[in-house]
């Protein structure tokens, strides 16, 4: 009755259950510190050659991209249909009869002077009476695309740059000259509006809207191209035919031959089919 309980032996195992599992926490904490350092003694090799392969990545990517990009660009330039191609063609000779009637000036005035006998006032008068034109004639641009088609308009340009060619061919004064550059500055103020105006419409047209801005370009691109064609044609002209009145095939021969392309190409292309509609000839428009 004086003897104390005995204590269940079971509870003694607690504790020292209880030790092993510290004792095994403790041995698994210096492995994950061992890891932990390692990871951290190899961070700065990692780390490079993580940014390499980043590196690689993002070059082969790069050059993946720029490969699509190129093949999309020339897949969608071979959808573009060849009717619209080559009526872009035609028309941005109107931006190169531009160019050229800018560019002429400087080769042709030398021999001009030489044979007609000007005086410095008047060669600028010659240079600036084609911008007069251009000023005169460009705000009717738009009347006579509304009034006669876009295709239309480009056609009846070329006739007048073919009578300011003849004129200043045949020229047998300084007035006539004059006048011949007139002429050739006001068939320039329409025919750039009729040629932006019928590739814009007929791009939207065909549904190629994504085109329509590159297409247009071609016309300004064609100005710069116009410059550079007159500057070949005065230094053939000045070297190799060394011709007096050579100011007479530059002014004229050459702004004949370009509008005659022009019409011979503008002649077998549709009209505006945008103009067609808006004049009523709504199967022609989507003929």
């Amino acid at each position: 009755m004086g003897l104390k309980k005995t204590q269940d032996p079971s509870k003694f195992e607690v504790p020292e259950n209880n030790y092993r599992l510290d004792r095994r926490a403790d041995d698994v904490e210096p492995q994950d510190d061992m890891m932990k350092n390692s990871d951290s003694s190899h961070s700065g090799g990692g780390g490079g050659m993580t940014a390499d392969i980043s590196d690689y990545n993002g070059g082969h990517n790069g050059a993946l991209a720029n490969n699509a990009t190129s093949s999309s660009s020339s897949s969608s330039i071979s959808s573009i249909p060849p009717t619209l191609l080559l009526a872009t063609l035609y028309a941005s000779i109107s931006g190169l009869l531009f160019g050229y009637q800018m560019g002429i000036t400087g080769g042709a005035l030398h021999s001009l002077i030489s044979s007609m006998g000007l005086t410095s006032s008047q060669a600028e008068s010659v240079s600036s009476f084609f911008f007069i034109g251009l000023m005169v004639a460009s705000p009717f641009g738009g009347y006579a695309c509304d009034r006669l088609g876009r295709r239309s308009s480009i056609l009846y340009t070329d006739g007048v740059f073919t009578l300011a060619s003849l004129v200043l061919f045949f020229a047998q004064n300084y007035n006539s000259i004059l006048a011949g550059r007139f002429i050739a500055g006001c068939a320039s103020g329409v025919s750039l509006i009729a040629a932006v105006s019928y590739i814009s419409e007929l791009a939207s047209a065909e549904h190629h809207h994504a085109h329509r801005g590159a297409l247009v370009s071609t016309v300004e691109a064609s100005v710069s191209l116009g410059f550079l064609v007159s500057y070949l044609a005065a230094y053939g002209m000045t070297v190799y035919l060394d011709y007096e009145e050579g100011w007479r095939l530059l002014f004229g021969a050459g702004t004949f031959f370009l509008a005659l392309v022009q019409w011979i190409g503008m002649s077998k292309m549709p009209e505006s089919p945008e103009w067609l509609a808006e004049k009523g000839f709504h199967d022609k428009a989507h003929a």
